[in-house]
């Protein structure tokens, strides 16, 4: 994503943008944002009203208030700008293996409840410690009760997932080995994972030099769901395609360049 904002701000602006990507997450983009060292990247509404605002992020909350809260208080509170989200939102999910699902006939995560006597649950270790949105939360919430919980590094659970070892386990709702593994994503018919849905944002005091930003960075606003950032990521991640070429031929072909 970021590639592809670099690749619309110089095919629709005379500006050429320097590309500082894979930075890390948030704890180093924001103070890189606050400090002047770059002007631009993206970021999860979720992360910015719990993590940079400090609002407790509950089940149930909407993406809009979520989005709506961001936008005004980044503004107000950081002089950055969010723009409009691109439509993916990358949330934690429960995900089983799709043969799986259609064996025991479940679609949402209430649908578990009848099952889940039958299954072995797996997350990584930082899931377990979420006080609203964690394993506590999540059965807590779907009255469901596995036959076993095993804590594992996230690399490991999509593997014992395909082997058979687990029958559910937590993802992020982007994740290209979603498509790897044959996996499908259970919906959150209760609403209990808050949303992160991803936007760009920008300091305010770039936009104001260079006016012509703003209409760019809301092109995509809308133009990106989860499957589609899915199969984006495989590319990268697992076809082991260059960035550059992915971004270049997505823009391409959905006419953005």
């Amino acid at each position: 994503l970021g590639e592809m904002y670099a690749q619309l701000i110089e095919a629709k602006t005379d500006l050429k943008a320097e590309r500082k990507l894979n930075l890390g997450g948030t704890s180093v983009c924001m103070p890189a944002m606050q400090n002047g060292e770059i002007d631009i990247y993206f970021e999860y509404t979720g992360t910015v009203y719990n993590e940079i605002l400090n609002h407790e992020l509950l089940p149930g909350t909407t993406g809009e208030e979520i989005h709506e809260v961001s936008r005004t208080e980044l503004d107000e509170q950081e002089n950055i700008t969010m723009f409009e989200p691109l439509g993916l939102n990358n949330t934690f999910a429960v995900a089983m293996k799709t043969e799986r699902m259609e064996e025991l006939g479940v679609e949402t995560i209430s649908d578990l409840a009848a099952v889940s006597d039958q299954l072995v649950f797996g997350a990584n270790h930082v899931f377990y410690t979420r006080v609203h949105d964690g394993y506590d939360g999540l059965v807590a919430t779907y009255g469901l009760n596995f036959r076993d919980a095993l804590r594992m590094d996230s690399s490991l659970l999509y593997e014992a997932a395909d082997a058979g070892e687990l029958d559910v386990i937590i993802v992020y709702a982007t994740d290209a080995l979603l498509q790897r593994y044959d996996m499908t994503c259970l919906a959150d018919d209760q609403a209990l994972f808050p949303p992160y849905e991803g936007a760009p944002v920008c300091r305010n005091e770039t936009l104001e030099q260079y006016p012509e930003l703003e209409e760019v960075l809301n092109t995509l606003a809308g133009a990106i769901d989860d499957t589609t950032i899915q199969e984006l990521n495989y590319q990268v991640d697992v076809e082991q395609r260059a960035v550059e070429d992915v971004a270049e031929e997505w823009l391409t072909e959905n006419g953005y360049l």
